[in-house]
């Protein structure tokens, strides 16, 4: 084996031994992703809107039932982790992308924690 296969067939196990990278994609958390809050029993639904910039992501969440469109303050994906934090309102989503990519898994805080699931939205074609 010519040492240029031997050091490809290195670099192909490795990245096999990996497993998957999609939360360190670059892009990973971008475009539209929908959910519902209960809150007991009221059910609000919510969109988060995230993008990637240069310097990391900017995000917005749409609370439909209520007409509320909020800015994030600041947005973080560090270790597979998603912290999106909405000074305004005083509230914080936190979770962790899903190995298919199709969903966010986590909490959200504004005084309680709850469970919330957002599943992305197919993109809009052109």
């Amino acid at each position: 084996m010519t040492s240029k296969l031997r050091h490809l067939a290195v670099a192909v196990a490795a990245a096999l031994l990996a497993g998957p990278t999609f939360a360190q994609a670059p892009h990973a958390y971008d475009g539209d992703w929908a959910g519902t809050l209960d809150i007991g029993g009221q059910k609000l639904r919510l969109e988060l809107h995230m993008k990637s910039e240069a310097s990391g992501y900017s995000a917005i969440i749409d609370s439909l039932d209520q007409g509320a469109t909020i800015p994030a303050a600041a947005v973080k994906t560090e270790g597979g982790q998603l912290s999106v934090l909405f000074l305004s309102i005083g509230g914080e989503l936190t979770g962790k992308l899903s190995p298919d990519g199709t969903q966010i898994v986590g909490t959200w805080t504004q005084g309680n924690s709850l469970p919330l699931t957002l599943t992305k939205k197919a993109a809009a074609k052109p």
